[in-house]
């Protein structure tokens, strides 16, 4: 997938979020602000290793949001972390800084996004 083809995804799967809240009822708003709460976490954790060409923590901490995402509903987040994910898995860090940067700018529509539904 090119950058392109990223934007494309919308940023959330709304009957995902629906599904959710259905099933969770009261619970469903401790559980988006949890996301939103752990979400800079990690992307700051993202960040150190990215700066500190630490493939294996860049694996392990995209494949913990990743899910994370899923979970949510969180689409093209998602796709980025996914991105993120497999450079660490491979070790292939020439683009990991551009990656972050679209991925954080994705998280912030997403956060945003996410904030909306329970306002």
């Amino acid at each position: 997938m090119t950058n392109d083809d990223f934007k494309q995804l919308p940023l959330i799967d709304h009957e995902v979020l629906a599904e959710l809240q259905d099933i969770m009822e009261d619970g469903f708003a401790d559980l988006v602000n949890h996301f939103l709460d752990d979400l800079p976490v990690q992307l700051e954790q993202l960040r150190r290793a990215a700066q500190e060409n630490a493939a294996k923590d860049i694996f392990l901490t995209a494949h913990k949001l990743k899910a994370s995402c899923g979970n949510l509903g969180a689409i093209r987040l998602g796709e980025w972390v996914r991105q993120l994910e497999q450079a660490g898995r491979q070790n292939v860090l020439s683009s990991v800084t551009e990656m972050l940067e679209e991925t954080q700018a994705v998280a912030k529509q997403t956060m945003t996004l996410l904030q909306a539904q329970l306002d």
